[in-house]
């Protein structure tokens, strides 16, 4: 039976984080996406001390060798969240998040051709095909392109699609707390840097916004907004299951989408725009369900014993989330765990 309250605080949570960031840098004029990152990040890392300390949770011991095998993960992941802010800058929201759909196509493609490691049926073929085309007619009726916000996206997407190929073969023998603990303290530093040379300190500094309280309740939604997200995504997993986390993310994608061409500066309605949106949208729908149907099949072909049955099952409730529901530039925390064998 769907666990209902799982359901909608994860979806709410997913759905308004594009618009709470993009609120944050257009409202208030805030546009220091680094600096935001980094005060999520040590947010992060002090909710899971605290948590530490009332033994709700248990963290890894921080290890040579476990830093050796997260490193490159990490810069990924801090190349993906740094990227997307920067893009959601400068696009509609809409944009924004029909050219983050491109994420599962971009990992399917890397995991069949480069590591070799995904069959390339007809179905998933056709999807990835339509999320890409769909991306690419959308920004060709953007009458407010702006090429530079696009490559960021776009670079975002790649950075995030290696992401999600690297965690999957480093953290096989973790959980989702340890992958997302250790993560975040790899990422701090990299942020950081990217912090400090970007000269956002001087910005931060002569920012004339601290006394408004807009700034305020932008800023602390951004920042406790994202960390809440990624809890209500391992909650939703767990009491319901990996399909059901991605069904909602991809309705989730849709109302973004609606909501989003009408918000902030709102996008221009035209046949490209509309035909683009809608092929995407198709491409993600294809994508999930060929990619569950794939599963089913998958499981059918493989005998296992009831034990394993039930503990692949456990392990699947409260560690997978599909690629699909990866989207999402706020679950860049988020551990997906091997789909395909």
């Amino acid at each position: 039976m769907l666990h209902l309250p799982s359901m909608l605080v994860y979806g709410l949570l997913s759905f308004s984080m594009a618009f709470l960031n993009k609120a944050l840098f257009e409202v208030t004029g805030f546009k220091n996406s680094f600096f935001v990152i980094l005060i999520q990040l040590a947010f992060l890392l002090v909710s899971f001390y605290v948590f530490k300390i009332l033994n709700l949770v248990k963290l890894p011991p921080l290890t040579y060798l476990e830093c050796k095998n997260f490193i490159l993960p990490s810069l990924m992941y801090s190349l993906t969240t740094a990227l997307s802010l920067k893009a959601l800058i400068g696009l509609n929201v809409a944009v924004y998040v029909v050219v983050k759909r491109c994420t599962p196509a971009f990992t399917f493609i890397l995991a069949a051709f480069v590591l070799k490691k995904q069959k390339f049926s007809l179905t998933l073929g056709l999807s990835v095909c339509a999320i890409t085309t769909g991306a690419i007619i959308t920004s060709a009726g953007d009458l407010k392109f702006d090429l530079i916000s696009y490559i960021i996206g776009g670079l975002s997407v790649l950075a995030h699609a290696l992401y999600l190929l690297l965690i999957q073969r480093c953290g096989e023998d973790k959980s989702s707390v340890d992958v997302l603990y250790i993560n975040s303290v790899l990422s701090l530093p990299f942020i950081f840097i990217l912090t400090l040379f970007s000269n956002e300190w001087t910005s931060v500094k002569n920012y004339n916004g601290y006394t408004t309280w807009t700034f305020w309740l932008f800023f602390l939604f951004s920042t406790m907004g994202g960390n809440l997200l990624n809890y209500s995504t391992f909650w939703c997993t767990m009491k319901n299951s990996a399909l059901t986390t991605s069904v909602v993310g991809v309705l989730k994608s849709i109302l973004q989408i609606l909501f989003g061409i009408f918000t902030f500066e709102r996008l221009d309605l035209n046949i490209y725009t509309i035909g683009g949106i809608t092929l995407s949208l198709i491409g993600g729908t294809m994508f999930s369900y060929a990619e569950y149907h794939a599963k089913v099949n998958r499981n059918k072909r493989t005998p296992a014993s009831m034990n394993n049955e039930i503990s692949t099952q456990e392990n699947n409730q409260q560690h997978q989330v599909d690629l699909e529901n990866s989207a999402d530039d706020n679950e860049k925390f988020v551990y997906i765990r091997k789909i395909h064998n």
